[in-house]
């Protein structure tokens, strides 16, 4: 399981990797089926292009891309650190992280407020790409 979540991890930073040109974010591959089918962004429509403006600097430009890059570059960089940290003391880590997050996914308190902000990143990606048509 945990060399899935590993591998992924690798696949986004090779992705970031091609990229990372000042305007990689404005050629990448549209892959979101949501977007291909129907012609609308799903909410995590633009999150690799807010990742590389992250990796640039350009923090506002990234929130105003996707809002999910709020939860998704902490949750990027804090699995990884966990994994070696967790190599390097002989303890499982990343098992323990992601039991830590599936026992939160579990509980009210965080699934509403969660699906909260997720409704907001679908409302603000509609609005950006009927107004001034990104992501």
């Amino acid at each position: 399981m945990l060399w899935v979540c590993n591998l992924m991890w690798l696949a986004l930073l090779l992705w970031l990797a091609v990229g990372w040109t000042d305007s990689g974010y404005r050629d990448t591959v549209t892959v979101c089926p949501t977007k291909l089918v129907w012609r609308i962004p799903c909410p995590t429509c633009g999150v690799t292009r807010a990742f590389l403006l992250t990796a640039h600097g350009r923090f506002a430009e990234a929130l105003q891309m996707n809002i999910n890059v709020l939860l998704l570059i902490p949750a990027y960089i804090i699995f990884p650190l966990a994994g070696i940290i967790g190599l390097a003391t002989g303890k499982n880590l990343q098992l323990r992280l992601l039991n830590t997050v599936d026992r939160m996914c579990r509980k009210w308190a965080f699934v509403v407020p969660f699906a909260i902000f997720e409704i907001t990143a679908e409302a603000l990606n509609l609005y950006h790409h009927f107004t001034i048509g990104m992501p």
